[in-house]
């Protein structure tokens, strides 16, 4: 997905008191769609997240990443789709979960070569 068919972009809302490795990055079937590994704050465990990779009007890309467990129930969203108004829709509740919208709580991912980081917040 590009900025042009996600209008308007918004800065990624999730709070990160220290960078975060992001392990076991994997392709998925889309090529805007990663899976890797991580303990995001507020929890203690490793758990499976989705990187989302959007294209900026510039040629840059921006990343987000979110659990891959929808809060409802749990259902894994990696193969869920980012429409364009922001929001991923679970597979199996519909319910959604926000990426770009005003309101969400993804979390910024820089990429050092082959390494991707959950950003601290500045």
């Amino acid at each position: 997905m590009n900025q042009e068919e996600l209008k308007p972009f918004f800065p990624a809302g999730g709070n990160v008191d220290e960078n975060i490795d992001i392990l076991d990055v994997q392709a998925t079937s889309r090529d805007d769609v990663l899976v890797g590994m991580a303990v995001l704050p507020l929890t203690t465990a490793q758990q499976k997240i989705v990187i989302y990779q959007l294209t900026l009007s510039n040629g840059e890309y921006d990343y987000r990443a979110i659990s891959a467990s929808c809060p409802h129930q749990g259902a894994d969203i990696s193969r869920d789709v980012l429409k364009p108004d922001g929001n991923v829709y679970c597979s199996l509740h519909r319910r959604p979960i926000c990426i770009y919208s005003k309101f969400n709580q993804a979390y910024a991912v820089v990429k050092h070569d082959e390494q991707y980081i959950i950003a601290k917040n500045s």
